[in-house]
């Protein structure tokens, strides 16, 4: 691509959505660069549109200077999404696109603009007593909808509905050039509501998953449900990884749970420590309030606090489920039916896990960093049952030989594992090295967090040593037949498919995008 006028591309998009939104300092365009493991070529700007409308007329402003478009969420992926070693970029922070446009509780749907948090929209929905099937990730105090939509991701509501995909049914997407395609039943010519996804071929499919490769979404209309009056918990304890796996996939295929995790004794004692009083108080207080009455939930808190760290550092493989009934009969009732399935070889233990989990679903992303200041890093593949205890065995003898290489980064692994409705498991070993940590990191944790956490040198041989293992647990889930959420420019997603879907998906970005212009290279496109 030429290298265009870039002074005079700026003051174009500032005029467009004002100068306030449009960051060209050295040091904005080097933190938008790197995603939390990856750094790319800095950009010409970052350009932050307020209202659709905006985000439509910069995109065209953009393509006809031909820049590189490259839409970017809540950042805080780790599979170089949004992080391109080009020139000539111009990123797109959604973040401010981030309205509520309609809830509609006759049809049961909601519409938002793509940039939204998923803490922002389930407080809205609360209040209106609804939610999404899919409800939102860990990381949702940050994470937008359009770019858990792109990057397609697994977590609350998961155990009983799956992927974030499912949950949707209709988008708005803005292509290179400025189009904007409207998919699922609000794309009708005529009195359109956009209450149903499946109109003809599923168009909205085509645009989960996709990395922002065929286009960026500006808006997006979810499935509501009524929010649960009744959840329940459990939690067991496993002395073997065959009894662990065993017992998940069974829990799984019941399809009674909300949220189901399975974490091994690495993770738990490295992950489930409150990190200071204010973050445990913090903590309480969200227990509390997700009782349904204030001395229900003064005592749930009482009792997780008093349960708190006594067994966490010496626990072995456990499972955390939360379970969400209409009712105390209903609930009950898969509560039972998830005992059963856990309980053989299992053994019970306190339910502070899952109750913190569900009562402080989204706060600061502070597994982002280990206890004594490691960096950290996530991979993952999604197995299906019939393999994940296979998959498990092959991962742990993965670590096993690459033993000697471990030792000498001071890396340490650990994994979880969490059921995607009842067809498999996704399967997340991390990493952890000290190393110097993402500069992007300072715009998410607290200044206090992060300055009590040690801090290291940068260590390339170590990051080198983490991507070469990357690399490795990429051709292992690919050995068992395994799936990618959050592929970027890192899972071999197109290099993987047959050569009929192959000319398929190149001849539809080429359609899309005759230039090659938006995130070129994401998911091999």
């Amino acid at each position: 691509m030429a290298k265009p006028d870039s002074t005079k591309l700026i003051s174009k998009l500032s005029e467009i959505v004002g100068t306030e939104h449009v960051l060209w300092d050295d040091a904005n365009r080097a933190c938008f660069a790197t995603d939390l493991l990856y750094d790319g070529t800095a950009p010409l700007c970052i350009v932050s549109p307020k209202t659709a409308e905006a985000l439509v007329s910069a995109i065209k402003t953009i393509y006809k200077a031909k820049c590189a478009i490259v839409p970017r969420g809540g950042g805080l992926s780790y599979s170089a999404g949004y992080v391109a070693n080009l020139a000539n970029v111009v990123i797109i922070d959604t973040r401010y696109l981030d309205h509520i446009l309609e809830i509609n509780i006759d049809d049961l749907y909601v519409t938002v603009e793509a940039g939204i948090t998923w803490a922002k929209l389930n407080e809205a929905l609360a209040e209106c007593n609804v939610r999404t099937p899919f409800w939102g990730t860990g990381s949702g105090k940050f994470a937008t909808v359009g770019g858990t939509l792109s990057q397609n991701a697994v977590n609350y509501g998961s155990g009983q509905f799956g992927l974030s995909a499912q949950s949707v049914l209709g988008l708005d997407i803005v292509t290179a050039n400025g189009s904007v395609l409207t998919t699922g039943s609000g794309g009708n010519d005529t009195n359109p509501s956009p209450f149903l996804r499946h109109y003809g071929p599923d168009l909205t499919g085509l645009f989960t998953g996709d990395c922002g490769a065929l286009g960026i979404k500006s808006k997006a209309t979810l499935q509501l449900i009524r929010r649960p009056s009744v959840t329940r918990y459990a939690a067991y304890e496993y002395t073997s990884v065959d009894a662990f796996s065993r017992a998940l996939s069974e829990v799984a295929r019941c399809h009674v749970t909300s949220e189901c995790f399975g974490f091994d004794p690495g993770f738990t004692a490295m992950r489930t420590t409150y990190a200071g009083l204010k973050d445990g108080l913090e903590i309480m207080s969200g227990v509390a309030k997700a009782q349904n009455s204030m001395i229900s939930g003064i005592k749930e808190a009482l009792s997780v606090a008093k349960a708190g760290q006594r067994y966490l550092n010496n626990i072995g493989y456990s499972i955390h489920i939360t379970v969400d009934g209409r009712d105390s009969i209903d609930a009950n009732s898969r509560l039972d039916t998830a005992r059963k399935a856990l309980e053989e070889n299992g053994k019970e233990i306190p339910t502070s896990v899952p109750k913190v989990m569900r009562g402080t679903p989204f706060p600061d992303p502070t597994i982002a960093i280990g206890h004594n200041g490691e960096r950290w890093i996530p991979m993952h593949g999604i197995v299906p049952h019939s393999r994940f205890s296979a998959a498990l065995t092959n991962l742990k003898m993965f670590f096993q030989n690459n033993s000697s290489l471990l030792k000498q980064h001071r890396i340490a692994w650990c994994f979880t594992a969490v059921p995607v409705g009842p067809s498999g498991i996704l399967l997340e070993p991390n990493l952890y090295w000290r190393d110097s940590r993402p500069i992007m990191l300072d715009g998410y944790l607290p200044e206090a967090y992060l300055n009590d956490k040690p801090t290291y040198p940068k260590d390339i041989a170590a990051r080198d040593a983490v991507k070469q293992l990357r690399n490795g647990l990429i051709a292992l889930f690919r050995t068992h037949g395994g799936v990618h959420l959050q592929i970027g420019r890192v899972y071999p997603y197109l290099e993987s498919r047959s050569p009929d879907v192959r000319a398929l998906l190149t001849a539809l970005k080429t359609h899309l995008d005759p230039q090659g212009l938006m995130n070129p290279g994401s998911i091999g496109l």
